[in-house]
């Protein structure tokens, strides 16, 4: 009984947290057109009280960086679920993480409020607040030290709340802890009508500005029925920065983004379109499929890339490829057996030195991978070989800068060249005696 109560109770404090409507609305999938919900209304009831549900909710808070309502979904989560080890190891990472973010800042603020660049300060102190509304040390500096020097005379009327004063002044209901320290009141307690209160002026950046959501979806559907599938993105991303579990929004950035990726796909851009799959979420078996689809095609054109000896575009198809499936047996195989292919080619050109570079990215464990380094190691031994004679014939005929220029090269093809550093050494000390002669 204890712990329904204590869940039940999680639920209603996120009920006012997340508003009415978003706490018990379940998250819809898309289909594959990725523009309609499946899921019914039974379905969403049944979602909205399972675990998963809400670890999905505290996931999407969590990456807007609104942390302190993702650990009370979390909280809901783990009270669902209470031997969920993952789920209590989460809320306890996270709990040591708003205390550090809130710490970080609090040390920033310290640090500017030393300097007196107060409104810096003022800016940290309120952020170590918002990350954990129990920093005393902050709200210390915010009451007692940094008093701002500008605020607005409010006073209280009959319907007035924290929440609708701070939507009204900040454009946001979620500023309403301001209020509350800088008037030393009471946490979810609202002023007694004629209260007079002050209201701190804060930097651009404190306020979020209002958006009228309605009204920008309409725009967003509007602009996919259109085909301008960056305005969707552009649009719904705007949306769900703040409202980060909008399904709507989801539906249709997810749209956007997906008729983007087959579009690059069209035009031969693999990796930008696998790029654009990949902001698709949640990941479905749709999308896995579409990356895939894109993959086979990017084998496809590494594969004659190699046929047509165009080696180094073969190298960079199929790297582009393992970027996105590092276990892809066939674009490791195309990649190291190019990668052969190109250090012969340079070796054959007597670009030793590229040759060396290219065989060395190659994977060791293929055949081809030794001999070719083999050869190439070789090549350059006997090359270096033939320098270092020229560099002999100069020495014998006193042109003593020319000989130490082969015997360098030498040294370049095989750094482990037994004569040449002891030659050049004896060639410079030469050339030292004769300017003291000269």
């Amino acid at each position: 009984m204890k712990h329904a109560l204590n869940v039940f109770s999680l639920i209603i404090v996120l009920y006012f947290v997340a508003g009415c409507a978003g706490l018990l609305e379940a998250p819809g999938d898309f289909n594959d057109k990725f523009s309609k919900k499946t899921s019914d209304k039974a379905s969403q009831s049944k979602g909205a009280f399972s675990p998963s549900y809400y670890q999905k909710k505290a996931a999407a808070y969590e990456k807007s960086n609104e942390l302190q309502t993702a650990l009370l979904y979390f909280k809901v989560a783990g009270a669902l679920s209470p031997g969920d080890q993952e789920i209590a190891d989460k809320i306890s990472d996270l709990e040591s993480t708003v205390v550090h973010k809130s710490l970080e800042h609090l040390q920033e603020g310290v640090k500017f409020y030393k300097n007196k660049q107060f409104k810096v300060a003022r800016y940290h102190f309120l952020t170590a607040l918002k990350y954990d509304p129990d920093n005393k040390e902050a709200l210390d500096y915010l009451q007692n030290r940094l008093i701002p020097k500008e605020y607005i005379p409010y006073r209280v009327s009959e319907n007035d709340t924290l929440s609708s004063i701070s939507e009204k002044f900040y454009k946001n209901p979620g500023k309403a802890f301001l209020i509350v320290y800088f008037n030393d009141l009471k946490p979810n307690t609202d002023p007694l009508p004629g209260t007079i209160l002050k209201l701190p002026t804060l930097a651009s950046k404190f306020i979020r500005p209002p958006l009228n959501s309605s009204k920008e979806l309409l725009k967003a559907e509007s602009l996919l029925k259109k085909g301008q599938y960056e305005a969707v993105a552009s649009t719904t991303e705007r949306i769900l920065q703040n409202d980060p579990i909008n399904p709507t929004a989801v539906d249709l950035k997810n749209s956007a983004y997906y008729q983007m990726g087959l579009q690059l796909s069209r035009e031969k851009k693999y990796g930008e379109s696998i790029n654009m799959f990949k902001k698709i979420t949640p990941e479905s078996e749709v999308v896995n499929k579409s990356i895939q689809d894109v993959i086979e095609k990017e084998l496809l054109e590494a594969e004659n890339l190699f046929k047509e000896k165009k080696y180094t575009a073969a190298i960079a198809v199929s790297e582009n490829i393992l970027s996105h499936d590092k276990s892809n047996k066939a674009a490791q195989d195309i990649l190291n057996t190019a990668l052969c292919q190109n250090g012969k080619s340079l070796l054959i050109r007597k670009k030793y030195a590229e040759a060396l570079n290219v065989i060395n990215r190659a994977d060791p464990g293929y055949e081809c991978v030794g001999k070719t380094l083999f050869s190439v190691k070789k090549a350059m031994k006997k090359q270096a070989e033939i320098h270092y004679l020229q560099g002999v014939k100069y020495f014998l005929n006193e042109e003593l800068q020319s000989a130490i220029k082969e015997w360098e090269t030498t040294l370049i093809l095989d750094p482990e060249h037994k004569k040449a550093k002891k030659d050049i050494e004896n060639a410079r000390s030469l050339l030292e005696k004769l300017k003291k002669v000269k």
